[in-house]
């Protein structure tokens, strides 16, 4: 999964509830139980109104995200890199924010997006409001950044009313163009220009 896919997941899950112990799941009533009796008082008397809702926690959003199932001191320790919150401008999108407990997903812009506890559930919100710690670079994503691929020209032939005509084709991220003055020259026009705008003219 690619940094930029995790972001995609974590904003497809905005608004999913949070309560501690969960990974992405539909909370039964014993699973509530359960939950309540393993973590006391991480989780909340209300977080019994979530059950039959699926619900997460803040390093289970990641989890749900990669199936790779880790806490956030796991998330930490694995990480490929550990850097001060104060250099976020070097992160990757999707890089993870963290602070002692707790980790979110780094979404650009200054932002992240986290299940942010009981009263909030998953939700954007601005780094400048948390008190993360660190970002990471996890050991679950891909940041690689694709490159564009270079436009290749080529000739081509092009086939009007039975007529073949000689063309330029440009070929870009796997879509193809003809050049303007090459069909204009296969219908008879001169071209112009206004700006951006192309100006055809019949011969």
């Amino acid at each position: 999964m690619t940094g930029e896919e995790l972001v995609a997941f974590a904003k497809s899950k905005l608004g999913v509830p949070y309560v501690y112990g969960m990974k992405g799941e539909v909370m039964t009533l014993a699973k509530y139980n359960q939950l309540k009796s393993m973590y006391g008082d991480l989780v909340w008397n209300s977080d019994k109104n979530k059950v039959g809702k699926v619900c997460c926690d803040c390093s289970g959003l990641i989890s749900w995200a990669t199936g790779i199932v880790r806490n956030s001191q796991g998330y930490h320790d694995t990480a490929l890199e550990v850097q001060p919150i104060s250099t976020i401008s070097k992160a990757p999108i999707g890089a993870a924010v963290w602070q002692k407990g707790h980790i979110g997903i780094y979404i650009g812009n200054g932002e992240y997006i986290a299940e942010d506890g009981s009263a909030y559930g998953c939700r954007k919100n601005k780094l400048s409001k948390a008190s993360f710690t660190h970002w990471l670079r996890l050991k679950d994503i891909d940041y690689t950044v694709k490159q564009e691929v270079d436009e290749v020209v080529e000739q081509a032939k092009l086939i009007v009313n039975g007529k073949e005509y000689t063309v330029e084709r440009i070929l870009k991220d796997g879509t193809n163009y003809i050049k303007i003055r090459d069909i204009a020259d296969v219908l008879g026009y001169e071209v112009t220009s206004k700006g951006s705008i192309a100006v055809l003219t019949k011969r």
